[in-house]
């Protein structure tokens, strides 16, 4: 994992690089290392044939897991950040494949939320998440805590607050329907293309600029990208209640599930990260996104003290 730290020198002292008191970008191209997260609950590191991947849950009923920045991210002026990360999900079973994951921000570490419809999100204060979302809960309108369920095993969301608010849901490549044949509901497959839980090799990629948010999907089977989210107005400052956060992926399963494995991942609070890589240029765009970082680090003074 490369990550950007604050270097604090004192009065004729060497200049010395201590634990960031805040990250502005950071990579992991693997997840060899992860001691700058915080994982919590179902959550691992294993070998696939992806190399050394966080695996947010197994493949296994009843899980929830949670990882989060160890440090908390300086968001960028206006409140900026752009991030992108690689998923694939496998080895599904159970009812359906379920329930897939949130890409999350909260203002405090370690929260982890309910297994099943709560996706490891729900209940998580003074947070934000975009939901990938791969079980089919319920129908719009019904009671309970499905109130705001889109019907759709294949969707992304907005939620806020801890809460399963499904605000400016899509159904994926425009498919909602990717759950087993004779699945609860009756569903599927779930192996076509533009499904997230085939078994592909996923990019995501979410830009907020400020006051909107836009997020992307890219699935190598359909060829183009997938503009789920485009120009959603957002107040992150209110939302969270600060400017600073922590950032990570929360995951669950129910009756269904799937292994959940965050492949790559890498976050800039400066920097807009293209929409969609091709597979072959990702260790490329690794190597410049840490150029960028090289660059501003140049540019930025060590803060002295007296």
């Amino acid at each position: 994992m490369k990550m950007r730290h604050i270097c604090l020198a004192s009065a004729g002292a060497i200049a010395f690089c201590a634990a960031p008191a805040f990250a502005d970008s950071f990579s992991y191209p693997d997840f060899t290392d992860t001691s700058h997260l915080t994982m919590v609950g179902s959550i691992a590191t294993t070998v696939t044939g992806d190399g050394t991947v966080l695996r947010i849950i197994p493949a296994a009923a009843g899980q929830a897991g949670a990882a989060y920045s160890i440090a908390p991210v300086q968001l960028g002026a206006g409140n900026t950040f752009s991030t992108q990360f690689q998923f694939r999900f496998t080895n599904p079973g159970g009812a359906d494949p379920a329930d897939g994951i949130t890409f999350v921000l909260a203002a405090s570490p370690g929260g982890l939320g309910v297994a099943g419809y709560g996706m490891g999100y729900a209940g998580v204060p003074n947070s934000l998440a975009i939901e990938l979302d791969t079980y089919n809960n319920g129908n719009p309108g019904s009671l309970g805590p499905f109130a705001a369920e889109p019907d759709s095993s294949n969707h992304v969301a907005l939620d806020i607050g801890g809460a399963l608010t499904n605000a400016n849901w899509t159904n994926v490549y425009g498919n909602g329907s990717c759950g087993f044949a004779g699945g609860q509901p009756a569903q599927g497959p779930n192996t076509a293309p533009g499904c997230m839980s085939n078994g592909d090799l996923w990019t995501a990629t979410i830009n907020y600029d400020g006051s909107a948010m836009d997020v992307s999907l890219f699935d190598p089977a359909m060829g183009t990208t997938f503009h789920a989210l485009t120009a959603v107005p957002l107040d992150l400052v209110s939302i969270l209640g600060t400017d600073t956060a922590y950032v990570g992926f929360t995951g669950s399963s129910g009756a269904g599930w799937e292994n959940e494995d965050i492949v790559n991942w890498r976050f800039s609070n400066t920097a807009v990260l293209p929409s969609a890589p091709e597979p072959a240029s990702w260790a490329m765009m690794i190597a410049g996104f840490g150029a960028i970082g090289a660059v501003l680090r140049q540019r930025r003074a060590l803060v002295s003290f007296a």
